[in-house]
């Protein structure tokens, strides 16, 4: 037996191939690698690149014949470099969504903000000595805010926009519910 069929060996009782099998394939492998011995022929023209691994070999050659199960792949074969594009919607999904509240909510405060304004008043002086002064509004209010005024259209505007976004977000959700269960 040859250090390659040995190292085969061990691989095959590691993965507990039963050792009539084991015996078998260690046999056969042993007979093919005296036969391309005696014809001139290389170990890697029988066996291929698995003559530098025979562990690999082993254990793939195991799972050919179906004596052990399927090797489960390792954590960098399982996960692609790039998100399955089920992933890639559902987050794009959810951050739509998180910046329509958002945009609804902002919309929501501006529009409710306190509606009335500050009117400023001036005091004239007594045009009689013992009179008391009288007061006058000043032409015009000093701030105004509340129904009207830009902040309160543009809150009503993003406010309904982003109530729009959430409701086509909540029917596309419940229509692929539906078509996926």
């Amino acid at each position: 037996m040859t250090e390659f069929v040995d190292a085969c060996r061990q691989e095959w009782k590691r993965l507990g191939v039963p050792e009539a099998v084991a015996n078998e394939m260690a046999a056969d492998l042993d007979a093919d690698l005296d036969e391309a011995r005696a014809e001139g022929v290389s170990a890697e023209e029988v066996i291929g690149s698995g003559v530098f691994d025979p562990r690999s070999f082993a254990a793939e050659w195991a799972t050919e014949r179906g004596v052990v199960p399927t090797p489960a792949p390792t954590l960098v074969e399982d996960r692609p470099a790039i998100p399955a594009p089920k992933t890639r919607n559902r987050t794009l999904t959810i951050g739509a969504v998180t910046a329509a509240a958002v945009i609804a909510f902002i919309g929501f405060a501006l529009a409710i903000r306190h509606s009335g304004s500050v009117a400023v008043t001036r005091v004239v002086g007594p045009l009689k000595p013992f009179a008391p002064p009288r007061v006058e509004k000043w032409p015009v209010p000093f701030a105004v805010h509340g129904p009207g005024t830009p902040m309160h259209g543009i809150g009503v505007v993003l406010f309904l926009a982003g109530v729009a976004v959430l409701i086509a977000a909540a029917l596309y959700w419940s229509r692929r519910a539906r078509t996926t269960h």
